[in-house]
């Protein structure tokens, strides 16, 4: 891409205090924890506070992304926010975190809802904004998946989770974008209908508010799509950047579910100990499960000067979406 080379400057996450293990869905629907880890390698998932929802917990990733970045909330330009579950159609849940941050009419903020690609097409967006400028932009991933699960429903439930994660990006030597695509193709099997304006409008049957509000899942369906997404970014981000399998130091993978981490460590010819995962502590966080994975991974030192680092997501829709990053100088 041409303009100035666009870098990751600084990165937070934002879980919300309540735990849900898989002990607690025994209580709740026909399962076993031996059943979800086996299938899922989820062990565990954070549940938003009823005061939280997709801004609140994305104001608070933001913060810590911005004090790691050593950028100043005022020169940020753009802040794009990734996320499938927002409070209000609405305002836009980027202008209410615009506003916490004190960023009134000082940036431009907007929602990109792409299913658990979410931050990568943020990113790419956000990417592309910046990178013939001397501009700043706060990319966040954030969703309260809670609210939008059938927790009578065991094929789904178990899977799912809340947070946020964050990154700044703009202008660097350091930690700089190499290569970036995001892509779709109208696929039907993870879905959530709207009941927006059923209830009251004269032009549609009416509505009692019952499971439609619920995402449904063929699971089956997706984890095959997932397994695929994954082996078909690979190459192409490889040849975007001109670069061969061998060249991968460490995978971020969205945490949908163990297997597909472990089929996209076999594809790439990578060892799982360079795969990061925290399904078993999340569960899927949707839009936010990328950028999570990416804070985490800094801090425990996962990742090195010099790592080549591919952040790949699929979801919803479907869609799917890669970003390398070249890590260090």
């Amino acid at each position: 891409m041409a303009g100035k080379k666009i870098g990751i400057l600084g990165t937070g996450a934002y879980l919300p205090e309540a735990v849900l293990t898989n002990f607690d869905l025994e209580k709740m629907v026909d399962t076993t924890d031996a059943w979800i880890v086996e299938r899922s390698g989820v062990r565990e998932r954070r549940i938003a506070a009823p005061e939280e929802d997709a801004a609140t917990m994305g104001v608070a990733a933001a913060k810590q992304a911005l004090e790691k970045s050593g950028i100043a909330p005022e020169q940020i330009n753009y802040i794009v926010l990734g996320t499938n579950t927002p409070a209000y159609f609405y305002p836009a849940g980027a202008i209410r975190i615009q506003e916490e941050l004190g960023l009134g009419g000082k940036a431009a903020g907007f929602d990109v809802q792409a299913g658990c690609s979410g931050f990568n097409y943020a990113l790419y967006v956000a990417e592309r904004l910046v990178a013939d400028s001397e501009k700043y932009a706060l990319v966040i991933g954030s969703d309260v998946c809670s609210r939008f699960t059938d927790w009578s429903d065991r094929a789904t439930c178990l899977l799912f989770g809340d947070g946020a994660g964050a990154v700044v990006i703009g202008p660097s030597q350091r930690n700089r974008i190499l290569a970036s695509f995001i892509a779709s193709s109208l696929n039907d099997k993870l879905y959530c209908e709207t009941e927006f304006n059923r209830d009251v409008s004269p032009f549609l049957p009416q509505q009692s508010h019952t499971e439609r509000h619920f995402l449904q899942m063929d699971g089956r369906e997706i984890f095959k799509f997932a397994v695929n997404a994954v082996k078909a970014s690979i190459p192409r981000i490889l040849e975007m950047a001109g670069l061969e399998a061998k060249d991968l130091d460490y995978l971020i993978i969205h945490q949908g579910n163990y297997r597909i981490l472990e089929a996209g460590a076999k594809f790439a010819r990578v060892p799982m100990d360079k795969v990061f995962v925290n399904i078993h502590k999340y569960g899927n966080t949707s839009a936010a499960s990328v950028p999570i994975a990416l804070h985490e991974a800094l801090e425990e030192n996962r990742i090195k000067d010099g790592d080549r680092v591919l952040l790949i997501s699929f979801g919803a829709g479907a869609t799917w979406g890669a970003s390398l990053v070249q890590w260090g100088k």
